[in-house]
């Protein structure tokens, strides 16, 4: 715990405009005791304006943790009722007809009541399937070829045409376009490093390999965002920002002997009129008990939840630099039908929490339908 010292001050000695909390709640609290109590008593304890959520296992989720936090906030989860995953908590004003979503990810704009300003947020949780560092500490892999099978692959959608799909959606384009007045954050769990990571100065923390991960290099290169972390943090080699994993510390199918790689996985990205003030992991403040005797710990996630403090800028009038076109080697190895939203058409709720509301849903549905934004 010495080392999140720091980050702990960060918590509790500042204000902000507007902090952001990305936390993958690990099947939903289902792999510690009294897991939604705990996740409800975290994001109470970092009192965040925002929460991107992942590994929102039901609908349900979103309904009992507004329901257990309380007045003033609300929530909306993806529509995929069957397995919604992704999700987005805030103590803000969701706006109805601004619902969007890809296969990974969702969409809501949100008013910001202290400040009058909005931004439109993304929660995102791409492909946990062929994680790369894996291949990267196997012996046996000696090219990037084989690396980038993993985060391309042939036969199913990996992470690649995740964020590509993100990126070509017109909404995202749209709304980055208007970046300058109205923000945009990405946040979520990438299941993958960041390509400004693993570099030739770090290249012995990582197998030998020094490697620009395509996923946020896909989303920096195209729409102009930026990483709060590293903003902050520039040298991966003295701020690494591990997320992964809070207790999932080595190989259950060799007896818990062989290390886990660690890395950082989950992040916060913005355009516009913010300025990050802080961004740091964060995992409560009790011990982390590896699994498998994890049940009793405080912390219901496997991973750190990263945290970003924001100041507002001012609004600009100068023109945005448009979303640029993906670099062809990204797409033309699984064509465009990667690029169409498979989820099915469904509708969106705003959950609300508050005490004379509770459990009320107002419906997010119409043209917030199958990424389709009202403007």
């Amino acid at each position: 715990m010495i080392l999140f010292i720091p980050y702990l001050i960060c918590l509790v000695g500042t204000s902000s405009a507007l902090k952001v909390m990305t936390f993958n709640i690990w099947l939903s609290g289902a792999e510690v005791t009294n897991g939604m109590e705990k996740i409800a008593k975290q994001i109470q304890n970092v009192n965040p304006d925002v929460v991107a959520l992942q590994e929102v296992e039901s609908p349900d989720v979103v309904t009992n943790l507004t329901l257990l936090l309380g007045d003033n906030w609300s929530g909306v989860h993806h529509c995929n009722s069957t397995y919604p995953d992704t999700g987005i908590l805030t103590k803000h004003t969701i706006i109805p007809g601004t619902y969007v979503h890809v296969d990974y990810g969702m969409h809501v704009k949100i008013q910001l009541l202290d400040t009058k300003r909005q931004i439109s947020f993304w929660s995102m949780h791409l492909d946990y399937r062929s994680y790369g560092p894996y291949a990267c500490y196997n012996k046996l892999v000696n090219s990037e070829k084989q690396i980038m099978a993993g985060e391309m692959p042939t036969t199913c959608t990996g992470r690649v045409q995740n964020m590509v799909q993100l990126v070509t959606n017109q909404n995202f384009i749209n709304q980055i376009s208007k970046s300058n007045v109205v923000p945009v954050i990405v946040a979520g769990d990438f299941n993958v490093p960041s390509d400004e990571d693993w570099t030739e100065a770090n290249r012995a923390e990582h197998g030998g390999w020094a490697f620009e991960w395509p996923a946020t290099k896909i989303l920096r290169d195209s729409s102009g965002m930026k990483d709060s972390f590293r903003e902050l943090h520039p040298d991966p080699l003295a701020d690494p920002g591990i997320t992964w994993s809070t207790v999932n510390k080595f190989e259950k199918e060799w007896d818990y002997t062989i290390p886990e790689p660690e890395d950082r996985i989950d992040f916060i990205f913005y355009r516009g009129p913010l300025r990050p003030t802080s961004s740091f992991p964060y995992a409560g403040t009790g011990p982390l008990t590896p699994i498998p005797h994890q049940w009793g710990n405080e912390w219901p996630s496997d991973h750190y939840a990263f945290i970003t403090e924001f100041q507002d800028l001012p609004v600009s009038d100068d023109p945005v630099d448009p979303v640029k076109s993906v670099d062809r080697k990204y797409i033309n190895r699984h064509g465009r039908d990667a690029l169409r939203v498979a989820t099915p058409q469904c509708n969106a709720e705003i959950i609300d929490g508050s005490e004379e509301r509770q459990g009320r849903s107002l419906s997010l549905s119409g043209e917030g339908q199958h990424g389709s934004e009202v403007k």
